[in-house]
């Protein structure tokens, strides 16, 4: 499948070349059309009408106009009604209220200015058929181009590839019919005669087309046969998905076929897997049915598509002989509980964990609450969470109560004894300990080095301890007590510094600690990287199809750059374009000397079918690893 890359860009490169389709060229009437051709596309199910350019343009012909036209609906539009469908209608009624079929085939056509569309390129479908992302996160470009009757100088029909029909695979190099890869190799002046199918659309205010265009083949050689027929698939799912011989069950088929529509696959039923079609086919894909008895169902369904191929699939459904019997009567739920640790004093955080159970409802919806003290008053409210901390103020043994309500509202408790005892007295204050480390471990006078202090303590947590720096070892504290136990520093000149870190704790205990730090003087900085720079005179040329211009590129050496520059140059557009101008470099490869300069000139040549437009020339040139680019704005006008 062709997508949006640069390679595939080359293909807007073949040569426009005005050609035609075999159709009347002495101003007859137009021809009927044949009805009833085979799609050559197996993704398009519709018949096609075998047409003419003239008949498609009606009485404009050889100009472009919707009014005169078989295939004009109303004032406005004309064919199909969106260009991009996936399932285009296969019938359109015209103006005069007759239904066409909207598939046409022309014969005898040659094929010019065919290539890659790239102001029509996306990684979405269009959101008329659905706006999903294209399979394989793709980004996808149409492909355009124009036909016209051979034998003939005017009366064009175009013709698009539609984006989404290349993302969906309906078009691409696995779709023979529809290759559209192999069709650019088909362009000629009349030479070539190519037999085409497509869906008429009017691209109002401008001219007919095949959009989307669906099939191609030479002329001289015979239509693709038809895709043998596979059988179609078939599931179902019901609901609900048990029951009993009370309920009635809802079934829901889902069919495909490579041929056939879904709506058009016909379906039916045994509900009770014994060989007996219990329903007759139907395009239906909904059933109901009730059970008589209980047991393990085996349902099966049968699908089968326009060609009288089947295929089947079972299920098994269970159902139950009748409904449960009713619960039993509500009883209290059934409490206790458990904590950690099982004693301790009134620094301790208790954490009590609450066992519950009911004959109806589960334990995670039985609510508890808890009483602390044994005084009857509830210390928390209900709750389903099961678990609780508490610490007691004073010593002493208390009866903590948990209390058990389930849904019912019947509700029971639990009792335990907690022994809880004073505190013991806290242990002397020693004063705190101190180390530091740093990073990097040796640096220059341009280091910013980073200090990180540890500190203990026998009462004080490390981040409650306080922390002051003397970088130099004099005596001098460089800065003020924190907690904060890092600090950076940069030291002015060269030598060993003794460090020294100093910890406080809060009872004003201190420690200290020192080391030695080693700071040099700073290495010289490197010379600057060689480099050269590119300019271009004139920056901008305007060239009139048939003759060319040039402009001077320039290099320039760089803190002492010297060798051998290759030069490349490439062009884009932002347009359509048809016939590129051609573009060159001579030489393409200078020698740049050390701090001198060194040149090349840039031609862009242009011929009487170069496609008129703006064009970034983009010049690169690359000395070792060293790349820079620069662009000249060429404009082709006609005269």
């Amino acid at each position: 499948m062709l997508t949006f890359s640069a390679t595939l860009l080359l293909l807007i490169l073949a040569v426009p070349v005005y050609l035609a389709v075999v159709s009347p060229t002495d101003g007859s009437t137009t021809s009927a059309a044949t009805s009833g051709l085979a799609s050559w596309n197996p993704n398009v199910s519709c018949s096609a009408d075998l047409v003419t350019i003239r008949d498609v343009l009606g009485s404009a012909y050889p100009h472009q106009a919707l009014n005169g036209s078989r295939y004009q609906v109303n004032s406005t539009s004309g064919g199909i009604p969106l260009e991009r469908s996936l399932s285009p209608p296969c019938t359109i009624t015209n103006m005069s209220g007759q239904a066409v079929s909207s598939l046409v085939q022309i014969n005898g056509v040659s094929l010019y200015g065919y290539g890659v569309k790239t102001t029509d390129c996306s990684a979405w479908y269009s959101k008329q058929n659905g706006g999903a992302r294209y399979p394989g996160n793709q980004t996808v470009c149409t492909n355009a181009g124009q036909i016209i009757t051979i034998g003939t100088t005017s009366g064009y029909m175009k013709i698009e590839i539609d984006r989404d029909w290349l993302g969906k695979g309906y078009c691409g190099p696995n779709v023979p019919s529809c290759d559209n890869a192999t069709l650019v190799q088909e362009q000629s002046n009349g030479s070539i005669s190519l037999d085409v199918q497509g869906f008429v659309f009017w691209e109002g205010p401008y001219h007919w087309e095949l959009h989307p265009f669906t099939a191609w083949k030479l002329s001289s050689a015979p239509p693709p046969p038809p895709p043998s027929n596979a059988p179609p698939t078939a599931d179902f799912t019901w609901s609900p998905s048990t029951g009993t011989n009370q309920t009635t069950f809802n079934f829901t088929a889902s069919v495909s076929d490579d041929h056939d529509s879904p709506s058009a696959i016909q379906v039916r039923w045994d509900w009770q897997g014994d060989g007996v079609w219990d329903t007759t086919w139907s395009t239906t894909k909904t059933a109901q049915h009730r059970y008589s008895t209980a047991g393990n169902k085996t349902v099966v369904l049968q699908a089968m598509d326009s060609g009288g191929l089947t295929t089947a699939k079972n299920h098994i459904v269970t159902v139950s002989a009748s409904p449960p019997p009713p619960p039993p009567p509500n009883a209290p739920p059934t409490a206790d509980f458990t904590w950690t640790p099982t004693s301790g004093d009134t620094s301790t955080v208790f954490a009590f964990t609450a066992q519950v159970s009911d004959d109806h409802d589960s334990a995670s919806s039985i609510q508890v609450r808890w009483d602390w003290t044994g005084d009857g008053t509830w210390d928390t409210g209900w709750s389903t969470t099961k678990t609780a901390t508490h610490t007691f103020s004073t010593a002493g043994n208390y009866g903590v109560v948990v209390q058990a309500i389930d849904s019912g509202g019947l509700t029971a408790s639990a009792t335990h004894t907690v022994t809880v005892t004073a505190p013991p007295p806290p242990p002397p204050n020693s004063p705190p300990t101190v180390d530091f480390s740093w990073t990097p471990t040796s640096g220059d006078t341009s280091t910013v080095f980073t200090f990180t202090a540890q500190a203990t303590d026998d009462h004080d947590s490390a981040s409650a301890i306080q922390v002051r720096w003397d970088w130099t070892g004099d005596g001098t504290w460089d800065t003020a007590w924190s907690t904060t136990k890092t600090a950076t520093h940069t030291f002015a000149t060269a030598g060993d510094y003794s460090v020294v870190a100093q910890a406080m704790d809060s009872g004003g205990l201190t420690a200290n600690a020192n080391h030695t730090v080693t700071v040099t003087t700073p290495p010289p900085p490197p010379p600057p990287p060689g480099d050269f720079s590119i300019g271009v005179s004139p920056g901008s040329l305007t060239i009139v199809c048939g003759s060319s211009g040039s402009s001077t590129i320039s290099l320039t050496s760089l803190n002492g750059l010297s060798g051998t520059a290759s030069l490349s140059a490439s062009i884009s557009s932002s347009g359509l374009v048809f016939m590129w101008p051609t573009v060159s470099v001579s030489p393409s490869s200078v020698a740049l000397a050390a701090d001198g300069t060194a040149s090349s000139t840039l031609t862009i040549s242009t011929s009487l079918l170069t496609t008129p437009g703006t064009y970034t020339v983009t010049v690169t040139a690359t000395i070792g690893s060293v790349t820079h680019s620069v662009n000249v704005t060429v404009v082709v006008t006609i005269l």
